[in-house]
C-alpha cells in the first residue's frame, strides 16, 4: 500500500516537472515557431500531454468514487487524441489534423471541468482539495505561453503532496467501518 502510495505521488510530481522542463525549454511564444516541428519537440509536448492521460484517472481513483473516475477518462481520451494528433500536425506536417488536435483539447479540458467539479461538490472533506490538480491543469493549458509550466509544477505538486498526506480509500473506509 505505502509503494502504492509513492508511486502515485511519484507521477504526480513527474507530470508537473515534465510540464514545467517542457515548458522551460520550447520557450512557448504566441507565433508558430521552427521548433515546434523538430522531432524532440513534436515527442516531448505529445508526451507531457500523455502523461496526464495516466495521471487524471489516477487522481481520480484517489478522490474515490465512479462518477468521478469515469469523468477522468473523458479527460484521458481527449489527451490521448491531443498526444497522438500532435505526433501527425506538427511531426509529419499534416496541417488538417490541427482540428483533431483541436477536439482532442477540447475534450480534455471538458473532462477536467467537469472532474474538477465533481471533486468540489462531491468529495469528502480535504479530498476536494484534489480539485486543484485538474483546476490547475486547466489553467495551465489556457494559459500557456505565460506561465503554463509553473501553473502546471504548482498543481501536480500539490496533488503528490496530498496524496501523501490524505489516507488512501481504503485506510479511510477502515477508519469509518470502526467509527
Amino acid at each position: 500500500m505505502l509503494l502504492l502510495l509513492m508511486l502515485r505521488s511519484a507521477l504526480f510530481a513527474f507530470v508537473g516537472l515534465a510540464f514545467f522542463v517542457y515548458w522551460v525549454v520550447a520557450d512557448p511564444s504566441f507565433e508558430e515557431s521552427a521548433d515546434q516541428s523538430e522531432w524532440s519537440y513534436v515527442l516531448a509536448f505529445s508526451g507531457v500531454i500523455l502523461l496526464l492521460a495516466f495521471a487524471v484517472p489516477t487522481l481520480a481513483r484517489l478522490v474515490g468514487g465512479r462518477l468521478a473516475f469515469r469523468v477522468s477518462l473523458a479527460a484521458a481520451a481527449g489527451a490521448t487524441l491531443s498526444s497522438v494528433a500532435n505526433i501527425f500536425e506538427d511531426g509529419l506536417q499534416m496541417s488538417w489534423v490541427f482540428l483533431v488536435f483541436i477536439l482532442g483539447g477540447a475534450f480534455m479540458q471538458l473532462g477536467l471541468l467537469a472532474l474538477t467539479g465533481v471533486i468540489a461538490f462531491s468529495g469528502r472533506g480535504r479530498y476536494r482539495l484534489l480539485a486543484l490538480a485538474p483546476a490547475g491543469t486547466i489553467a495551465a493549458i489556457i494559459l500557456f505561453v505565460v506561465a503554463g509550466g509553473p501553473i502546471m509544477l504548482a498543481s501536480w505538486l500539490t496533488a503528490a503532496m496530498l496524496a501523501l498526506a490524505l489516507p488512501t480509500s481504503t485506510t479511510a473506509q477502515a477508519a469509518r467501518g470502526m467509527s
